[in-house]
């Protein structure tokens, strides 16, 4: 369950809290440009008055969700500790290939879906996907470090270039499913990734 989902299901009806779901769920289907204020508020069947109740605008709440996909990213990573580096890893490529229904709002398709956006979407948020993104990277290349030390592999594969590729084809994936709903990430690209990995 990711930040979003957890805090949702802790604060009950909170409206703030329903409202960032709502637009989330939106944002990873229809994306930013399509997901208009009063199509949030209608998803838990508030007047769009309310929407101004929790959020400035459309921008503050897309980049209050951003900055919480992140987080539960960064969770997934660290969710493991005590086992080895490899098998952080491997957890943290499951947590990624998750997507609904088995979580309302997916992370990384979310992000995806809004990065693919780039051009149509405020700066603010992309500059803040942007960086995000090279956070992750970097926790991501830390754990190849380690599982490099682990199991002895000898480090002549850059863990921080690896992390780019994996953060890459995870992002180029998600878009990709989309157009293509018959591409299954955890049956086809995960396997695939983690067997062809040297860590």
């Amino acid at each position: 369950m990711g930040a979003i989902q957890g805090e949702v299901s802790d604060r009950g009806h909170d409206p703030r809290e329903m409202l960032l779901l709502s637009a989330g769920k939106l944002f990873q289907d229809v994306g930013y440009v399509q997901a208009s204020i009063y199509r949030i508020a209608s998803g838990v069947n508030a007047p769009k008055g309310t929407f101004y109740n929790y959020f400035r605008s459309k921008e503050d709440l897309a980049s209050r969700l951003v900055d919480r996909q992140f987080e539960a990213l960064h969770e997934s990573l660290s969710r493991s500790t005590g086992h080895s580096a490899s098998h952080q890893l491997k957890k943290h490529c499951n947590f990624l290939g998750m997507e609904p229904p088995m979580v309302e709002v997916a992370p990384l398709q979310l992000l995806a879906t809004l990065a693919a956006e780039a051009p149509a979407i405020p700066v603010a948020i992309t500059q803040r996907i942007a960086r995000g993104t090279d956070i992750w990277t970097t926790h991501v290349s830390d754990l190849i470090s380690l599982a490099q030390i682990e199991s002895g592999t000898p480090s002549a594969q850059d863990p921080k270039k690896l992390a780019s590729l994996l953060v890459t084809c995870w992002y180029g994936a998600i878009i990709r499913r989309k157009s293509d709903p018959s591409l299954k990430l955890l049956e086809d690209f995960l396997p695939f990734f983690i067997r062809g990995s040297s860590w």
